[in-house]
Protein backbone atom coordinates (compact mmCIF):
# COMPACT_ATOMS: atom_id res chain seq x y z
CA UNK A 1 0.00 0.00 0.00
CA UNK A 2 1.04 3.58 -0.69
CA UNK A 3 0.18 5.90 2.19
CA UNK A 4 1.10 9.50 2.91
CA UNK A 5 1.79 9.34 6.65
CA UNK A 6 2.50 13.05 7.24
CA UNK A 7 -0.25 15.61 6.54
CA UNK A 8 -1.32 18.81 8.30
CA UNK A 9 -4.74 20.43 7.90
CA UNK A 10 -5.78 23.99 8.69
CA UNK A 11 -8.49 22.66 11.00
CA UNK A 12 -6.08 21.54 13.72
CA UNK A 13 -2.63 22.85 12.66
CA UNK A 14 -2.24 26.63 12.67
CA UNK A 15 0.72 26.36 10.26
CA UNK A 16 -1.36 24.72 7.50
CA UNK A 17 -3.27 26.39 4.68
CA UNK A 18 -5.11 23.24 3.58
CA UNK A 19 -8.68 22.26 4.30
CA UNK A 20 -8.63 18.60 5.44
CA UNK A 21 -10.97 17.38 2.69
CA UNK A 22 -8.75 18.98 0.05
CA UNK A 23 -5.69 17.23 1.48
CA UNK A 24 -7.38 13.84 1.40
CA UNK A 25 -8.72 14.27 -2.12
CA UNK A 26 -5.28 15.39 -3.34
CA UNK A 27 -3.60 12.32 -1.83
CA UNK A 28 -6.18 10.05 -3.45
CA UNK A 29 -5.66 11.79 -6.81
CA UNK A 30 -1.97 10.83 -6.62
CA UNK A 31 -3.03 7.18 -6.72
CA UNK A 32 -2.40 6.52 -3.02
CA UNK A 33 -4.42 4.04 -1.00
CA UNK A 34 -4.38 6.00 2.25
CA UNK A 35 -3.51 9.15 4.17
CA UNK A 36 -2.67 9.90 7.80
CA UNK A 37 -3.40 13.28 9.36
CA UNK A 38 -0.60 14.20 11.77
CA UNK A 39 -1.59 17.45 13.44
CA UNK A 40 0.66 19.11 15.99
CA UNK A 41 -0.18 17.69 19.43
CA UNK A 42 -3.70 16.71 18.34
CA UNK A 43 -5.23 13.33 17.49
CA UNK A 44 -8.35 13.29 15.33
CA UNK A 45 -11.12 11.25 17.02
CA UNK A 46 -12.76 8.50 15.00
CA UNK A 47 -16.07 10.36 14.67
CA UNK A 48 -14.34 13.37 13.15
CA UNK A 49 -12.42 11.16 10.72
CA UNK A 50 -15.64 9.44 9.63
CA UNK A 51 -17.19 12.83 8.91
CA UNK A 52 -14.09 13.90 6.98
CA UNK A 53 -14.30 10.79 4.81
CA UNK A 54 -17.81 11.81 3.77
CA UNK A 55 -16.67 15.38 3.08
CA UNK A 56 -13.74 14.21 0.95
CA UNK A 57 -15.87 11.62 -0.90
CA UNK A 58 -13.02 9.15 -1.16
CA UNK A 59 -15.04 6.00 -0.51
CA UNK A 60 -14.66 3.19 2.04
CA UNK A 61 -11.58 1.60 0.45
CA UNK A 62 -9.38 4.63 1.01
CA UNK A 63 -7.55 4.31 4.34
CA UNK A 64 -7.96 7.43 6.46
CA UNK A 65 -6.13 7.48 9.79
CA UNK A 66 -4.79 9.90 12.37
CA UNK A 67 -1.45 10.22 14.11
CA UNK A 68 0.16 13.33 15.55
CA UNK A 69 3.38 15.31 15.44
CA UNK A 70 4.92 15.86 18.85
CA UNK A 71 7.82 18.06 19.92
CA UNK A 72 10.71 16.33 21.73
CA UNK A 73 14.30 17.10 22.68
CA UNK A 74 15.54 15.65 19.35
CA UNK A 75 13.03 17.58 17.26
CA UNK A 76 9.62 16.64 15.91
CA UNK A 77 8.33 13.09 16.20
CA UNK A 78 5.48 11.42 14.33
CA UNK A 79 3.53 9.26 16.76
CA UNK A 80 1.18 6.55 15.46
CA UNK A 81 -1.00 4.58 17.86
CA UNK A 82 -0.79 6.64 21.04
CA UNK A 83 -4.58 6.57 21.48
CA UNK A 84 -4.87 10.14 22.79
CA UNK A 85 -3.59 13.62 22.06
CA UNK A 86 -0.19 14.48 23.51
CA UNK A 87 -0.69 18.10 24.44
CA UNK A 88 2.84 19.22 25.25
CA UNK A 89 6.50 18.60 24.58
CA UNK A 90 7.74 15.24 25.90
CA UNK A 91 11.14 13.52 26.00
CA UNK A 92 11.58 10.71 23.49
CA UNK A 93 12.33 8.17 26.23
CA UNK A 94 9.12 9.10 28.05
CA UNK A 95 7.04 8.65 24.89
CA UNK A 96 8.65 5.27 24.32
CA UNK A 97 7.84 4.16 27.85
CA UNK A 98 4.31 5.61 27.92
CA UNK A 99 3.27 4.26 24.51
CA UNK A 100 5.19 1.00 24.03
CA UNK A 101 2.94 -0.18 21.16
CA UNK A 102 3.06 3.09 19.25
CA UNK A 103 5.38 3.74 16.30
CA UNK A 104 7.75 6.67 16.85
CA UNK A 105 9.17 8.22 13.67
CA UNK A 106 11.73 11.01 13.63
CA UNK A 107 10.30 13.71 11.33
CA UNK A 108 12.50 15.56 8.79
CA UNK A 109 15.78 15.14 10.74
CA UNK A 110 17.87 16.08 7.69
CA UNK A 111 16.26 19.50 7.34
CA UNK A 112 19.13 21.94 7.77
CA UNK A 113 21.38 19.45 9.54
CA UNK A 114 23.23 16.16 9.28
CA UNK A 115 22.21 13.77 12.09
CA UNK A 116 24.86 11.64 13.74
CA UNK A 117 24.68 7.87 13.15
CA UNK A 118 23.95 7.15 16.81
CA UNK A 119 20.96 9.49 16.65
CA UNK A 120 19.50 7.70 13.65
CA UNK A 121 19.82 4.23 15.15
CA UNK A 122 18.48 5.23 18.56
CA UNK A 123 16.59 2.15 19.84
CA UNK A 124 13.72 4.36 21.04
CA UNK A 125 13.01 5.26 17.41
CA UNK A 126 11.10 2.92 15.10
CA UNK A 127 11.84 4.74 11.85
CA UNK A 128 13.33 7.90 10.33
CA UNK A 129 11.66 10.11 7.73
CA UNK A 130 14.23 10.61 4.95
CA UNK A 131 12.03 12.14 2.22
CA UNK A 132 10.09 15.29 3.03
CA UNK A 133 9.01 18.31 1.00
CA UNK A 134 10.97 20.49 3.43
CA UNK A 135 14.24 18.74 2.60
CA UNK A 136 16.43 20.19 -0.15
CA UNK A 137 17.65 18.01 -3.01
CA UNK A 138 21.05 17.79 -1.36
CA UNK A 139 19.45 16.79 1.94
CA UNK A 140 17.50 14.06 0.15
CA UNK A 141 20.72 12.78 -1.38
CA UNK A 142 22.48 12.80 1.98
CA UNK A 143 19.55 11.05 3.66
CA UNK A 144 19.47 8.31 1.01
CA UNK A 145 23.22 7.79 1.24
CA UNK A 146 23.17 7.47 5.05
CA UNK A 147 20.09 5.20 4.97
CA UNK A 148 21.84 2.81 2.59
CA UNK A 149 24.89 2.76 4.83
CA UNK A 150 23.22 2.38 8.25
CA UNK A 151 20.15 0.40 7.07
CA UNK A 152 17.69 1.73 9.62
CA UNK A 153 13.95 1.64 8.91
CA UNK A 154 13.08 4.63 6.74
CA UNK A 155 9.81 6.23 5.67
CA UNK A 156 8.72 9.19 3.55
CA UNK A 157 6.16 11.89 4.28
CA UNK A 158 4.93 14.84 2.30
CA UNK A 159 4.59 17.04 5.40
CA UNK A 160 1.95 18.78 3.30
CA UNK A 161 0.59 22.09 4.49
CA UNK A 162 -1.19 22.77 1.18
CA UNK A 163 -3.13 20.44 -1.12
CA UNK A 164 -0.67 20.35 -4.02
CA UNK A 165 1.96 18.67 -1.82
CA UNK A 166 -0.30 15.96 -0.44
CA UNK A 167 0.83 12.53 -1.55
CA UNK A 168 4.10 13.73 -3.05
CA UNK A 169 6.24 11.53 -0.79
CA UNK A 170 4.28 8.42 0.26
CA UNK A 171 5.54 5.42 2.19
CA UNK A 172 5.21 1.96 0.68
CA UNK A 173 3.93 -0.77 3.03
CA UNK A 174 4.44 -4.45 2.29
CA UNK A 175 1.05 -5.60 3.59
CA UNK A 176 -2.51 -4.22 3.63
CA UNK A 177 -3.35 -1.97 6.56
CA UNK A 178 -6.79 -1.36 8.05
CA UNK A 179 -6.10 0.48 11.30
CA UNK A 180 -3.59 2.76 12.99
CA UNK A 181 -2.59 -0.17 15.19
CA UNK A 182 -1.64 -2.17 12.11
CA UNK A 183 0.15 0.87 10.67
CA UNK A 184 2.22 1.20 13.84
CA UNK A 185 2.97 -2.52 13.82
CA UNK A 186 4.24 -2.48 10.24
CA UNK A 187 6.50 0.49 10.92
CA UNK A 188 7.88 -1.09 14.08
CA UNK A 189 8.53 -4.33 12.18
CA UNK A 190 10.34 -2.46 9.42
CA UNK A 191 7.96 -3.62 6.70
CA UNK A 192 7.89 -0.25 4.96
CA UNK A 193 10.12 2.04 2.94
CA UNK A 194 10.07 5.36 1.07
CA UNK A 195 8.46 5.15 -2.36
CA UNK A 196 11.20 5.93 -4.87
CA UNK A 197 13.19 4.57 -7.77
CA UNK A 198 16.95 4.79 -7.51
CA UNK A 199 19.29 3.72 -10.31
CA UNK A 200 23.00 4.07 -9.51
CA UNK A 201 25.57 4.06 -12.28
CA UNK A 202 29.32 4.34 -11.89
CA UNK A 203 31.95 5.19 -14.45
CA UNK A 204 35.54 6.31 -13.98
CA UNK A 205 35.72 8.93 -11.26
CA UNK A 206 32.03 9.78 -11.34
CA UNK A 207 29.10 8.13 -9.55
CA UNK A 208 25.77 9.00 -11.16
CA UNK A 209 22.45 8.24 -9.49
CA UNK A 210 19.09 8.79 -11.17
CA UNK A 211 16.32 9.15 -8.60
CA UNK A 212 12.57 9.43 -9.02
CA UNK A 213 10.98 10.46 -5.75
CA UNK A 214 7.41 9.94 -4.67
CA UNK A 215 4.21 9.29 -6.56
CA UNK A 216 2.80 10.95 -9.65
CA UNK A 217 -0.86 11.70 -9.99
CA UNK A 218 -3.07 13.26 -12.58
CA UNK A 219 -0.82 16.34 -12.68
CA UNK A 220 2.12 13.98 -13.41
CA UNK A 221 4.30 15.83 -10.87
CA UNK A 222 7.17 13.71 -9.66
CA UNK A 223 10.53 14.93 -8.52
CA UNK A 224 13.35 13.54 -10.62
CA UNK A 225 16.97 14.16 -9.77
CA UNK A 226 20.28 13.28 -11.38
CA UNK A 227 23.02 13.28 -8.76
CA UNK A 228 26.62 13.28 -9.90
CA UNK A 229 29.44 12.87 -7.43
CA UNK A 230 32.99 13.28 -8.68
CA UNK A 231 35.63 11.40 -6.69
CA UNK A 232 38.59 12.85 -8.60
CA UNK A 233 39.74 16.48 -8.71
CA UNK A 234 40.29 16.47 -12.49
CA UNK A 235 36.82 15.09 -13.11
CA UNK A 236 35.35 17.78 -10.86
CA UNK A 237 37.15 20.47 -12.85
CA UNK A 238 35.68 19.07 -16.06
CA UNK A 239 32.21 18.95 -14.51
CA UNK A 240 32.59 22.52 -13.25
CA UNK A 241 33.41 23.66 -16.78
CA UNK A 242 30.34 21.88 -18.14
CA UNK A 243 28.28 23.49 -15.38
CA UNK A 244 29.42 26.92 -16.54
CA UNK A 245 28.17 26.18 -20.06
CA UNK A 246 24.82 24.86 -18.82
CA UNK A 247 24.40 27.89 -16.53
CA UNK A 248 25.00 30.22 -19.48
CA UNK A 249 22.33 28.39 -21.49
CA UNK A 250 19.86 28.54 -18.62
CA UNK A 251 20.41 32.30 -18.45
CA UNK A 252 19.50 32.44 -22.15
CA UNK A 253 16.17 30.68 -21.73
CA UNK A 254 17.08 27.01 -22.12
CA UNK A 255 15.41 26.14 -18.81
CA UNK A 256 11.85 26.39 -20.14
CA UNK A 257 9.98 25.99 -23.38
CA UNK A 258 10.67 23.61 -26.23
CA UNK A 259 14.49 23.74 -26.26
CA UNK A 260 16.12 22.95 -22.93
CA UNK A 261 18.99 21.75 -20.82
CA UNK A 262 18.46 20.22 -17.35
CA UNK A 263 18.12 22.77 -14.59
CA UNK A 264 20.82 22.87 -11.93
CA UNK A 265 19.24 22.12 -8.56
CA UNK A 266 22.27 22.29 -6.31
CA UNK A 267 26.07 22.39 -6.42
CA UNK A 268 28.34 21.44 -3.53
CA UNK A 269 31.96 22.12 -4.40
CA UNK A 270 33.24 20.83 -1.06
CA UNK A 271 31.65 17.40 -1.55
CA UNK A 272 31.98 17.57 -5.36
CA UNK A 273 28.29 17.01 -5.92
CA UNK A 274 26.13 18.37 -8.74
CA UNK A 275 22.38 17.76 -8.60
CA UNK A 276 20.41 18.32 -11.80
CA UNK A 277 16.74 18.17 -12.56
CA UNK A 278 15.87 14.82 -14.13
CA UNK A 279 14.04 15.06 -17.45
CA UNK A 280 10.86 13.13 -18.13
CA UNK A 281 11.29 11.60 -21.55
CA UNK A 282 13.25 9.13 -23.66
CA UNK A 283 16.49 9.27 -25.56
CA UNK A 284 16.18 10.12 -29.24
CA UNK A 285 18.21 6.96 -29.91
CA UNK A 286 15.53 4.80 -28.27
CA UNK A 287 12.56 6.63 -29.78
CA UNK A 288 13.33 6.78 -33.48
CA UNK A 289 13.06 3.03 -34.23
CA UNK A 290 9.67 2.80 -32.50
CA UNK A 291 7.73 5.85 -33.70
CA UNK A 292 6.07 6.64 -37.01
CA UNK A 293 8.01 8.21 -39.87
CA UNK A 294 6.20 11.51 -39.40
CA UNK A 295 6.86 11.68 -35.65
CA UNK A 296 10.45 10.52 -36.03
CA UNK A 297 11.18 13.13 -38.69
CA UNK A 298 9.76 15.79 -36.38
CA UNK A 299 12.06 14.73 -33.54
CA UNK A 300 15.01 14.70 -35.95
CA UNK A 301 14.29 18.27 -37.04
CA UNK A 302 13.95 19.34 -33.40
CA UNK A 303 17.48 18.05 -32.79
CA UNK A 304 18.73 20.22 -35.65
CA UNK A 305 16.90 23.29 -34.33
CA UNK A 306 18.27 22.80 -30.81
CA UNK A 307 21.81 22.70 -32.16
CA UNK A 308 21.24 25.75 -34.34
CA UNK A 309 19.93 27.67 -31.36
CA UNK A 310 22.95 26.67 -29.26
CA UNK A 311 25.40 27.96 -31.85
CA UNK A 312 23.46 31.17 -32.52
CA UNK A 313 23.86 32.11 -28.85
CA UNK A 314 27.59 32.37 -29.55
CA UNK A 315 28.55 31.49 -25.98
CA UNK A 316 32.30 31.56 -25.36
CA UNK A 317 33.16 29.86 -22.07
CA UNK A 318 36.18 27.77 -22.99
CA UNK A 319 39.55 28.78 -24.45
CA UNK A 320 40.83 28.23 -27.98
CA UNK A 321 44.24 27.04 -26.80
CA UNK A 322 42.64 24.55 -24.44
CA UNK A 323 40.68 23.09 -27.35
CA UNK A 324 43.84 22.82 -29.45
CA UNK A 325 45.63 21.00 -26.65
CA UNK A 326 42.75 18.61 -26.02
CA UNK A 327 42.55 17.72 -29.71
CA UNK A 328 46.31 17.11 -29.85
CA UNK A 329 46.12 14.84 -26.81
CA UNK A 330 43.14 12.91 -28.20
CA UNK A 331 44.79 12.34 -31.56
CA UNK A 332 47.94 11.11 -29.85
CA UNK A 333 45.96 8.69 -27.66
CA UNK A 334 44.10 7.40 -30.74
CA UNK A 335 47.37 6.84 -32.60
CA UNK A 336 48.97 5.05 -29.64
CA UNK A 337 46.00 2.72 -29.27
CA UNK A 338 46.19 1.58 -32.90
CA UNK A 339 49.98 1.28 -32.80
CA UNK A 340 50.03 -0.63 -29.50
CA UNK A 341 47.39 -3.03 -30.83
CA UNK A 342 49.42 -3.46 -34.04
CA UNK A 343 46.13 -3.17 -35.85
CA UNK A 344 46.27 -4.14 -39.56
CA UNK A 345 44.66 -0.82 -40.48
CA UNK A 346 47.00 1.32 -38.39
CA UNK A 347 48.69 2.83 -41.46
CA UNK A 348 45.33 3.86 -42.91
CA UNK A 349 44.26 5.20 -39.55
CA UNK A 350 47.45 7.24 -39.18
CA UNK A 351 46.95 8.87 -42.59
CA UNK A 352 43.37 9.79 -41.71
CA UNK A 353 44.57 11.18 -38.39
CA UNK A 354 47.31 13.28 -39.99
CA UNK A 355 44.90 14.65 -42.60
CA UNK A 356 42.39 15.63 -39.92
CA UNK A 357 44.97 17.16 -37.58
CA UNK A 358 46.46 19.28 -40.35
CA UNK A 359 43.11 20.76 -41.31
CA UNK A 360 42.13 21.39 -37.74
CA UNK A 361 45.41 23.25 -37.29
CA UNK A 362 44.48 25.50 -40.22
CA UNK A 363 41.22 26.32 -38.45
CA UNK A 364 43.06 27.18 -35.25
CA UNK A 365 45.43 29.50 -37.14
CA UNK A 366 42.85 31.41 -39.15
CA UNK A 367 39.32 31.03 -37.80
CA UNK A 368 39.46 31.27 -34.02
CA UNK A 369 37.33 34.39 -33.91
CA UNK A 370 34.45 32.39 -35.41
CA UNK A 371 34.58 29.70 -32.74
CA UNK A 372 31.63 29.25 -30.38
CA UNK A 373 30.89 26.95 -27.50
CA UNK A 374 30.00 23.58 -29.00
CA UNK A 375 28.40 20.67 -27.18
CA UNK A 376 31.31 18.42 -28.06
CA UNK A 377 29.39 15.13 -27.96
CA UNK A 378 26.11 15.84 -29.75
CA UNK A 379 24.39 12.61 -30.76
CA UNK A 380 21.05 10.79 -30.24
CA UNK A 381 22.11 9.20 -26.94
CA UNK A 382 22.57 12.65 -25.39
CA UNK A 383 19.23 14.02 -26.61
CA UNK A 384 15.99 13.60 -24.64
CA UNK A 385 12.52 14.03 -26.14
CA UNK A 386 9.75 14.49 -23.60
CA UNK A 387 6.42 16.07 -22.77
CA UNK A 388 5.55 17.88 -19.56
CA UNK A 389 2.01 16.50 -19.81
CA UNK A 390 1.71 13.22 -21.64
CA UNK A 391 -1.70 14.01 -23.11
CA UNK A 392 -0.72 17.47 -24.39
CA UNK A 393 1.50 17.56 -27.49
CA UNK A 394 1.90 21.32 -26.98
CA UNK A 395 4.19 20.52 -24.02
CA UNK A 396 6.66 18.58 -26.22
CA UNK A 397 10.30 19.51 -25.55
CA UNK A 398 13.84 18.51 -26.42
CA UNK A 399 16.57 18.58 -23.79
CA UNK A 400 20.28 17.90 -24.22
CA UNK A 401 22.53 16.43 -21.55
CA UNK A 402 26.23 15.70 -20.92
CA UNK A 403 28.26 18.86 -21.59
CA UNK A 404 31.46 17.43 -20.14
CA UNK A 405 33.13 17.51 -23.58
CA UNK A 406 32.02 21.03 -24.46
CA UNK A 407 34.67 23.06 -26.31
CA UNK A 408 35.23 26.46 -27.84
CA UNK A 409 35.43 25.38 -31.46
CA UNK A 410 34.03 25.60 -34.97
CA UNK A 411 30.22 25.03 -34.93
CA UNK A 412 30.66 22.56 -37.78
CA UNK A 413 32.24 20.25 -35.17
CA UNK A 414 28.83 19.45 -33.64
CA UNK A 415 27.12 19.14 -37.02
CA UNK A 416 29.69 16.74 -38.45
CA UNK A 417 29.84 14.72 -35.22
CA UNK A 418 26.05 14.36 -35.11
CA UNK A 419 25.78 13.20 -38.72
CA UNK A 420 28.60 10.68 -38.29
CA UNK A 421 27.29 9.34 -34.97
CA UNK A 422 23.74 9.20 -36.30
CA UNK A 423 24.85 7.14 -39.28
CA UNK A 424 26.80 4.76 -37.05
CA UNK A 425 24.22 4.42 -34.26
CA UNK A 426 21.43 3.64 -36.74
CA UNK A 427 23.50 1.47 -39.08
CA UNK A 428 21.08 -1.41 -38.44
CA UNK A 429 17.97 0.75 -38.89
CA UNK A 430 17.72 1.64 -42.59
CA UNK A 431 14.11 2.75 -42.14
CA UNK A 432 15.21 5.45 -39.68
CA UNK A 433 18.00 6.67 -41.94
CA UNK A 434 15.56 6.80 -44.83
CA UNK A 435 13.27 9.38 -43.27
CA UNK A 436 15.90 11.13 -41.12
CA UNK A 437 17.86 12.55 -44.02
CA UNK A 438 21.13 14.39 -43.60
CA UNK A 439 20.13 17.19 -45.97
CA UNK A 440 17.01 17.83 -43.89
CA UNK A 441 19.12 18.14 -40.73
CA UNK A 442 21.46 20.62 -42.43
CA UNK A 443 18.64 22.70 -43.90
CA UNK A 444 16.82 22.94 -40.56
CA UNK A 445 20.06 23.65 -38.68
CA UNK A 446 20.96 26.47 -41.03
CA UNK A 447 17.46 27.92 -41.07
CA UNK A 448 17.61 31.30 -42.75
CA UNK A 449 21.40 31.41 -42.51
CA UNK A 450 22.05 30.20 -46.04
CA UNK A 451 25.65 31.50 -45.95
CA UNK A 452 27.33 30.25 -42.76
CA UNK A 453 30.59 30.38 -44.71
CA UNK A 454 31.40 29.29 -48.23
CA UNK A 455 33.31 26.32 -46.89
CA UNK A 456 30.76 25.17 -44.31
CA UNK A 457 30.02 21.90 -46.12
CA UNK A 458 33.74 21.14 -46.26
CA UNK A 459 34.15 21.84 -42.55
CA UNK A 460 31.23 19.54 -41.76
CA UNK A 461 32.95 16.86 -43.85
CA UNK A 462 36.16 17.39 -41.89
CA UNK A 463 34.41 16.85 -38.59
CA UNK A 464 32.57 13.81 -39.89
CA UNK A 465 35.98 12.30 -40.53
CA UNK A 466 37.03 13.45 -37.06
CA UNK A 467 34.00 11.73 -35.51
CA UNK A 468 34.71 8.53 -37.44
CA UNK A 469 38.20 8.45 -35.95
CA UNK A 470 36.65 8.74 -32.50
CA UNK A 471 34.23 5.88 -33.25
CA UNK A 472 37.07 3.71 -34.58
CA UNK A 473 39.09 4.38 -31.43
CA UNK A 474 36.08 3.40 -29.31
CA UNK A 475 35.60 0.14 -31.22
CA UNK A 476 39.23 -0.80 -30.70
CA UNK A 477 39.04 0.17 -27.04
CA UNK A 478 36.07 -2.14 -26.36
CA UNK A 479 37.58 -5.12 -28.16
CA UNK A 480 35.88 -4.76 -31.54
CA UNK A 481 38.99 -3.84 -33.46
CA UNK A 482 38.53 -6.64 -36.00
CA UNK A 483 34.84 -5.98 -36.57
CA UNK A 484 33.32 -5.06 -39.90
CA UNK A 485 32.01 -1.91 -38.23
CA UNK A 486 35.52 -0.57 -37.79
CA UNK A 487 36.42 -1.35 -41.40
CA UNK A 488 33.27 0.42 -42.59
CA UNK A 489 34.04 3.46 -40.43
CA UNK A 490 37.54 3.80 -41.89
CA UNK A 491 36.30 3.28 -45.45
CA UNK A 492 33.65 5.93 -44.98
CA UNK A 493 36.23 8.41 -43.66
CA UNK A 494 38.44 7.76 -46.68
CA UNK A 495 35.48 8.30 -49.01
CA UNK A 496 34.69 11.61 -47.31
CA UNK A 497 38.25 12.80 -47.91
CA UNK A 498 38.10 11.73 -51.56
CA UNK A 499 34.88 13.71 -51.98
CA UNK A 500 36.55 16.78 -50.50
CA UNK A 501 39.25 16.75 -53.14
CA UNK A 502 41.74 17.47 -50.36
CA UNK A 503 40.76 21.13 -50.49
CA UNK A 504 41.64 23.60 -47.81
CA UNK A 505 38.95 24.10 -45.21
CA UNK A 506 39.64 27.75 -44.46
Amino acid sequence: MLIDIHLHSSRHSACSLAEPAELVRAAAAKGLQGAVLTEHHYLWPKEELDKLRREAEVGPNFLLLAGQEVETEIGHLLVFGAGRSIRRRRPLSELRKTFPEAALVWAHPFRGRKPEPEELINPDLDAVEILNTNHSAKEHYRALEIWHRLRFTAVAGSDAHEPRLAGVFPTSFDHPIKSVRELAGEIRAGRCRPFLKEIPRAGGNTVVTAISLGAKGEDEYRQRLILRRMTGRKKWQTAAGALEVVSALLERGFGEGRYRVPKIVEVDEEERIIIEEGQRGKLLFDLLPSVSRQVGARYFRMAARWLGRLHRERIRVGEEERTRKKEENKFESYRERFEDARHPARQRFRKLLEWTAAREEELFRRSGENFVQVHGDYHPKNIIIGQDRMQDIATLFISVIDFDKSLLFDPAFDVGAFLAQFRYQFRHHPRVREYCREEDFLNVYLGKRRKPGDDFAERVRLFRVRANLSIANYLLKVGRGRSSDLENILAEAEALIDRSGHTSFV
